[in-house]
């Protein structure tokens, strides 16, 4: 099966819109002195909410408050995103979460993210790798 889908005029490959999505983020990416303006609108909290289509999991939750990330959230976050396959479990960049929740605030949207892959741990792209072909 090829993960090429193409269109009647244009044809992408899920590398290539991954490789826009990832180049916009880094363009989109916060440094610390621009980060206030990149999450305002957030409020005195920050919430997040995702779901993933591998585990059928939910989360929806108040992740930071008045300046402070609250521990056991992050926890719960980095535990959500974790390597399905293996259950490793890996310390989320604090930035990408702020980012995922500063866009459904400025976009004024209520669905939640569809998690597609969080952490993939060394053992599950050896495994990947063994059996295609574009592992990372």
């Amino acid at each position: 099966m090829t993960m090429k889908q193409t269109s009647s005029s244009t044809s992408f490959s899920r590398r290539a819109l991954l490789g826009a999505f990832a180049a916009t983020a880094l363009v989109a990416a916060p440094t610390y002195s621009k980060a206030a303006g990149l999450l305002r609108g957030s409020g005195d909290i920050r919430r997040i909410k995702m779901y993933s289509a591998r585990t059928g999991e939910k989360i929806d939750m108040i992740y930071w408050v008045e300046g402070d990330y609250i521990k056991d959230a992050v926890q719960e976050v980095n535990h959500f995103m974790r390597d399905w396959r293996t259950g490793d479990v890996k310390n989320m960049d604090l930035r990408t979460i702020d980012i995922m929740a500063a866009s459904l605030n400025l976009l004024d949207v209520s669905e939640p993210y569809m998690l597609l892959s969080g952490y993939r741990s060394p053992k599950t792209n050896a495994m990947l790798r063994s059996r295609s072909t574009g592992v990372a």
